[in-house]
């Protein structure tokens, strides 16, 4: 076994939230140092939810709670008719969740699972940095497409139903950590028709909509690419032992 990066063995190189690169157990301490963005990240959107309730995708006059949150939530319109609101809202929609299923779903497989992980390898600035620069590539990009689309095909059902409803939660920085992770695993090819996989049956199956599997897959590859441009560069994980 490669002693310099052992996690590179691995298929999948998860760790559990409590233990560190090298599978062993890591103290509280640790777990708050070594993996504070996992942890701030949960405690804040969790504690939105505590406050704000879950937010929508389309009512957003119900309360002043559900109001608030549309108005911090990704719109595509805001693109051409409010551009500040739409650079704003690029640091507050990954924040808002708009269901119990959507924040679980974030919080268990993305957090405690894949952004940990990373985070376990990479350390944490790194982590922050690929999970939120997926709002700053990821939705700008798809704001663009729908936003083009939308003024050569006006009557595509596709991409007016992109500006009916806002776009919010963790979801497409996470696909983008687990991109990035992918290149730690002994089979990255392997890693990454995993979400291709999973978006075919959440289509077929679950009915979700097409927009959210491009997006969540453009985050996938992207991060795998940005992991692997910038890899030369990084330094030791702190729980790694050479």
């Amino acid at each position: 076994m490669n002693q310099n990066n052992p996690q590179k063995e691995r298929i999948f190189p998860f760790v559990w939230p409590w233990k560190g690169v090298n599978n062993e157990l890591i103290s509280l301490k640790e777990v708050i140092v070594h993996k504070r963005f996992s942890i701030a990240y949960l405690i804040i959107i969790w504690s939105i939810i505590g406050f704000l309730g879950f937010a929508s995708t389309r009512n957003c006059e119900g309360t002043w709670q559900l109001a608030l949150q549309c108005e911090y939530a990704f719109w595509v319109k805001n693109l051409t008719e409010s551009p500040l609101i739409f650079i704003r809202n690029l640091f507050t929609t990954l924040f808002l969740h708009n269901g119990l299923d959507h924040i679980l779903f974030v919080s268990v497989l993305g957090i405690l699972i894949i952004v940990q992980s990373h985070e376990a390898i990479f350390g944490a600035k790194m982590t922050a940095l690929i999970f939120i620069s997926a709002y700053f590539t990821v939705a700008p990009f798809y704001g663009i497409f729908y936003t083009v689309g939308l003024d050569y095909f006006p009557e595509s059902e596709f991409f007016q139903f992109a500006f009916e409803r806002n776009w919010m939660g963790g979801s497409i920085g996470m696909f983008q950590v687990y991109g990035a992770l992918s290149t730690k695993s002994r089979k990255p090819w392997l890693m990454l028709s995993i979400p291709v996989i999973f978006e075919m049956f959440n289509l077929s199956v679950l009915g979700i909509d097409l927009h959210i599997s491009l997006m969540h897959l453009m985050a996938t590859f992207l991060g795998y690419g940005i992991s692997r441009l910038t890899s030369k560069e990084r330094r030791p994980s702190p729980f790694q032992k050479v």
